[in-house]
């Protein structure tokens, strides 16, 4: 027995548009953010607001922790705070560079602001300068 071949179609080749005509195609937010969806939190401004009324409400001589920062903003709950750590991160490190407020690291205000690690808690300018005059 003999199998029939399958009649083969004539590939036509389609005209290809010139460069000109080519538009580009708008890409979903989440192809722009690397396949995650854009997240809508909030403000650099309203961050910065935040740092400052909760330095200034703890007073001179103490200090506050960048997550409570990001729970003032957030509330509660950890999945709703913890993707605001490195924005208020980034807000810390722009309003010391500004001479706003002071990174601090075992209670002592962080050489180079652009490079740091660990656990670091932010105060007011005016308590750190008393430290960094004893040099």
């Amino acid at each position: 027995m003999t199998i029939p071949k399958k009649p083969t179609r004539q590939r036509t080749s389609s005209p290809k548009k010139p460069p000109e005509a080519a538009k580009p195609v708008a890409q979903p937010a989440a192809a722009k953010t690397g396949g995650r969806p854009e997240r809508k939190g909030p403000s650099e401004e309203a961050i910065a607001e935040t740092i400052l009324r909760l330095v200034a409400a703890r007073g001179a001589s103490k200090t506050v922790c960048p997550s409570e920062v990001a729970r003032d903003l957030a509330g509660p709950q950890p999945e709703a705070w913890s993707p605001l750590m490195q924005p208020v991160r980034r807000v810390a490190v722009r309003m010391t560079k500004a001479g706003e407020v002071a990174i601090l690291r075992k209670g002592k205000p962080v050489e180079d602001p652009d490079d740091f690690r660990g656990i670091y808690r932010l105060g007011a300018v005016s308590a750190t300068s008393d430290d960094t005059d004893a040099d």
